[in-house]
């Protein structure tokens, strides 16, 4: 029997559309992704290892590491030393209000 192919793109919408409690879960779960992914980039980008985050924050290296992996969410005070040891800020960006 062959696979057959999924529009997952197509089934989170109609699920956000027809459920406001997953659609509100899902946007705060692609937030949060978002985000790891952007301290990822920032962190590579600046030819940093884990370890010079660490060292740069004041945290461990396990923890940066546990962040990066999505095993853990950095607490506010954590996140705004893991901003500062990439040489970031934190800042609130308008967006567009959307139905999801």
């Amino acid at each position: 029997m062959p696979f057959q192919e999924i529009d997952i793109s197509k089934i989170i919408n109609e699920k956000c559309n027809s459920d406001p409690e997953f659609a509100t879960t899902y946007k705060h779960a692609i937030a949060e992704l978002d985000l790891i992914a952007q301290i990822i980039k920032t962190r590579k980008e600046k030819g940093l290892t884990q370890e010079d985050v660490a060292e740069r924050s004041g945290l461990t290296q396990q923890m940066i590491s546990r962040i990066e992996r999505k095993e853990i969410l950095p607490n506010y005070r954590n996140l705004l030393r893991i901003a500062d040891a990439l040489d970031s800020k934190l800042q609130l960006v308008t967006t567009p209000r959307t139905k999801a």
